[in-house]
C-alpha cells in the first residue's frame, strides 16, 4: 500500500499509508480536512526513534532518503535556503544564515494554498460539509448510507392505495 505525504497550508506535513489519495484524505481527516492539500506519493519512509530511560519513544530523525524527499517535495523554498545560507567554519549557520532560514520558513508557511474541491451533490451534503468541515468523499458516503437505510425501511411492496 502506498505512502502519501500531505503538505498542510500552515507548513506542517503528515505521512499516511493508504490505498489511494481518496483514502489518504479520509484517514488524514483525523488531523484536519486534507481535501485540496497537495498529496505526494512517497517511494519509501524511514523514521528513527530513541527509547528513553523513562520508557518513552522519542523521535530521533529520518533516514537520508526520507529527509531528502520531505524537503524536496514539501519544503523546496526552505531546502534551497538551507543549502545556500551562510555557515561558519564548523558548518553551522551564522546569524545571517539563520535569518535566511527564518525568512524561508515564513515563506513556506504561506506558499501552499488549498485547491478548489468538489462540493457534495446534495443540499443536505453541502449543509453537513459546512458544519463538519469534513472531506466531500466522507460527506457523500454518510448521505448515501443514510439514504440507503431510509429507503430500505420504506414499505415499497404492492400498489399504493
Amino acid at each position: 500500500m502506498p505512502l502519501y505525504l500531505c503538505r498542510w497550508p500552515n507548513g506542517d506535513c503528515s505521512v499516511v499509508r493508504a490505498a489511494n489519495k481518496g483514502e489518504a484524505v479520509d484517514l488524514l481527516d483525523e488531523v484536519d480536512n486534507a481535501e485540496g492539500c497537495p498529496l505526494v506519493r512517497l517511494s519509501s519512509l524511514m523514521i528513527h526513534f530513541h527509547l528513553s530511560d523513562e520508557g518513552e519513544l522519542e523521535f530521533d530523525g529520518f533516514g537520508e532518503d526520507t529527509e531528502h524527499a520531505l524537503f524536496d517535495l514539501a519544503y523546496p523554498v526552505l531546502h534551497e535556503a538551507s543549502m545556500n545560507a551562510p555557515t561558519n567554519d564548523a558548518g553551522t549557520h551564522t546569524s545571517e544564515g539563520l535569518a535566511v532560514i527564518s525568512d524561508a520558513i515564513a515563506k513556506e508557511r504561506k506558499r501552499v494554498h488549498l485547491k478548489k474541491v468538489r462540493e457534495p451533490k446534495t443540499e443536505l451534503g453541502r449543509d453537513m460539509k459546512k458544519q463538519m468541515r469534513a472531506p466531500t468523499r466522507i460527506i457523500e458516503r454518510i448521505v448515501r448510507e443514510s439514504a440507503t437505510r431510509t429507503l430500505q425501511q420504506f414499505p415499497a411492496k404492492g400498489k399504493p392505495n
